[in-house]
């Protein structure tokens, strides 16, 4: 018996010897991938502040200038590129957007009735929504 629990006793530490080096080793690997992972980051910032440098010199406004004059033919404002707001075409009316708008969007009960005097359909039947006179007289009942 007492064998038995010396071999589990050995086999035990064995196992967590195992463990401890498996772990001692990850740790390693996980720490060299940080590593590498830094010094790729720095080598793209030192790219990222290159490339803005370059931009910089780039868009530098005297650079900018020559390169103007060198490529494209401009010629200065003068008075005869000016003009009066008289001389701009009037602006068309484009009327109340919102509100046909809103007029498209409500619902039958909501929207504004047409004229009286429009036949309205309900189905395939014809109705006019023209009132009717009705007389209120009493009959005369003295011609009977």
């Amino acid at each position: 018996m007492i064998r038995l629990l010396n071999f589990l006793a050995v086999f035990g530490l064995m196992a967590a010897a195992v463990y401890a080096y498996s772990t001692k080793y990850d740790t390693l690997y996980q720490s060299a991938q940080v590593s590498k992972r830094k010094t790729e980051l720095h080598k793209e910032r030192q790219a990222i502040a290159v490339l803005r440098a370059e931009w910089q010199l780039l868009t530098r406004p005297d650079r900018l200038q020559a390169a103007v004059e060198r490529h494209l033919a401009l010629e200065p404002i003068g008075t005869d590129h000016l003009a009066r707001m008289s001389d701009l075409p009037a602006r068309p009316d484009r009327g109340d957007e919102i509100g046909r708008l809103l007029a498209a969007t409500a619902t039958p009960k909501d929207k504004p009735t047409a004229k009286a005097d429009e036949p309205r359909t309900t189905g395939s039947i014809t109705r006019s929504t023209t009132t009717r006179t009705v007389s209120t007289r009493t009959p005369n009942t003295a011609s009977r």
